[in-house]
């Protein structure tokens, strides 16, 4: 899981004393981004899973859904096509977000960049939906930082996250969106996205280097079905080929076969034959690993 940082919460009344005028300065310097053809949102733009995953990886978390990936909470908030924004900010650095237009940009994400476009931060503006949402007036901006950054250095996601989107800012005053708290969370990308004891009792120890670690645990079975004996499913969203690359040299020896969107590995170790499925039915769900195993009696 994420760790608080610090366990540090805090307030947003009590950051008062941020000026109008760095409001002011930030919409100024926020510009719409335009669309490419065929139309991509932020949320299917291969480098930005990327950035998202490589920085939160495979935890899970209660935001804008309870106890889901919180990579995914995060691109479910900039699907937008018709609200993608670019800030350049006076340092080089930039700000890029959108918005979930399912809820009128009530849950909203934005992404730090340095002048590089190395991502340093992400906030995430969210009702800590667990299972309950809090009320849109007292809002939550989480601020997902990489181990050993500064919370200072995510200020301009703060700014970011005062500017209502047009449809929450004509709410009636009393109804409108307030970020009542800001929390920053150090992230672990590195935690595998399973434990071992998910793992059931009957898969073979023998297999257990073919499960990705950076990947969620999808389905299970052992001993329950005929054929095969034991087998995982797991979800990488990283790319197919890498994942691909990756099952070559796990799987080393075994025979290859398929192409496109489905390659299936089929090998024998010390248990029996076993296979390894690779399935990408579409960019958005990731790749589908399927490790089976037909142990020798």
């Amino acid at each position: 899981m994420l760790s608080l940082c610090a366990a540090l919460c805090l307030p947003l009344s009590s950051m008062a004393q941020a000026m109008p005028a760095e409001d002011a300065a930030f919409v100024a310097a926020t510009v719409p981004v335009s669309v490419p053809s065929p139309p991509l949102s932020l949320n299917e733009h291969p480098e930005i899973r990327a950035d998202v995953f490589r920085l939160l990886g495979y935890a899970r978390g209660s935001y804008t859904q309870d106890d889901t990936l919180v990579a995914l909470q995060v691109l479910d908030s900039m699907q937008s096509l018709d609200d993608i924004t670019r800030t350049m900010l006076p340092d080089g650095r930039s700000v890029l977000a959108s918005v979930d237009a399912g809820t009128h940009g009530a849950w909203r994400a934005a992404m730090l960049f340095d002048p590089q476009r190395k991502l340093l931060a992400l906030g995430l503006v969210n009702g800590h939906c667990a299972p309950a949402c809090l009320p849109s007036t007292h809002a939550v901006l989480t601020v997902f930082l990489p181990p050993g950054a500064e919370d200072e250095m995510a200020a301009p996601l703060l700014v970011w996250a005062r500017q209502r989107p047009p449809m929450l800012a004509q709410a009636a005053p009393e109804q409108r969106q307030s970020i009542a708290v800001v929390e920053y969370i150090t992230t672990r990308p590195g935690q595998p996205g399973w434990e071992p004891n998910d793992v059931p009792s009957g898969f073979p120890a023998s297999l257990l280097h073919l499960l990705l670690p950076n990947a969620e645990l999808n389905s299970n079975s052992s001993g329950d079905e005929p054929m095969p004996d034991a087998s995982i499913t797991l979800r990488s969203y990283a790319d197919f080929h890498w994942v691909l690359n990756t099952y070559a040299k796990l799987a080393k020896g075994a025979q290859v076969q398929g192409h496109d969107d489905k390659v299936v590995f089929t090998g024998n170790d010390a248990s029996g034959r076993y296979t390894v499925t690779l399935r990408e039915p579409d960019k958005e769900n990731g790749v589908l690993i399927t490790v089976a195993s037909w142990q020798t009696k």
